[in-house]
This record gives C-alpha cells, sequence and structure tokens, in this order.
C-alpha cells in the first residue's frame, strides 16, 4: 500500500508544467459563467406608478371587504383561500400578495409583463370588490 501511495504522490506531482494542477478540487463546474443575475429593481416611469399604487390600492379594498364578511360569515369564493378561511390565513395570504405585488412584480425588468401583471390584478380586483360591494360588504378595519 505504502508503494502505491509513493507512485501517486510521483506520477501526480507531475500535473501541469509547474506541478500543481491549478482546477484542483474545483470540480467540473468551474468553467461555467454566472450568467443568473440578482434581480434588481427597475426603473419604474409613472405608468408603472399608476398601476402599482392602484392594484396594491385595490387589493387592500378587498382585504378589508373580505375581513367583513368572514366576520359577518360569508362564504369566501376565493379558490386559494378556502370557503371559511380563518382571519390568520385570510391576513397571510392577502397580506403578502400586497407585500409581492409592492414589493417583487417592480423588480421584473421586463416592462410589458410588469404593466401586464399590475392591469391584470386591477382588472381581478375590480371584480372582487365588486362582488364585495353588493353582497352589502364595508371595508373593515379591524385586522
Amino acid at each position: 500500500m505504502i508503494v502505491g501511495l509513493l507512485v501517486l504522490s510521483l506520477f501526480s506531482a507531475g500535473a501541469g508544467p509547474s506541478g500543481i494542477d491549478p482546477y484542483h478540487n474545483q470540480g467540473p463546474l468551474v468553467f461555467l459563467v454566472k450568467d443568473i443575475h440578482k434581480p434588481v429593481r427597475a426603473r419604474l416611469h409613472w405608468p408603472d406608478r399608476v398601476l402599482q399604487v392602484s392594484s396594491s390600492l385595490m387589493i387592500l379594498a378587498d382585504w378589508l371587504t373580505t375581513i367583513d364578511g368572514r366576520r359577518k360569515g360569508y362564504p369566501e369564493s376565493n379558490p386559494i383561500l378556502g370557503t371559511y378561511p380563518s382571519l390568520g390565513r385570510v391576513n397571510v395570504m392577502i397580506g403578502s400578495g400586497l407585500a409581492a405585488n409592492a414589493f417583487l412584480v417592480p423588480r421584473i425588468k421586463d416592462k410589458e409583463l410588469r404593466r401586464g401583471i399590475w392591469a391584470a390584478m386591477v382588472l381581478l380586483e375590480a371584480k372582487a370588490l365588486h362582488g364585495n360591494r353588493n353582497a352589502g360588504l364595508k371595508m373593515n378595519f379591524r385586522f
């Protein structure tokens, strides 16, 4: 065994011109170039700000009317929340959606996609608010 280790050390000492392998213990991924960059906040213009603020306000209004509906015992029509979600679940789910709308969507660099997401949220929330208003729900600020 000692002879084998001696032979291995003699042959591996000659790797490379200086005897040191520069890629030793770095693996095959050492040659890959990092082409995935961290998302950075895209430059937002006034149409972006209008869509961002309007969609965020509509999500907030839907959140407050949903809380009123839950306190009155009405069933929820949102399939993600479920038919009779708890107030905690409503607060966590809609609050995280509002945070994503306000802080993650602006990081999308493609302005058409970013504006499309916000426009879709405005339309979806307008439909939800219309249904909540027709059901007689008011904005309830008791979270």
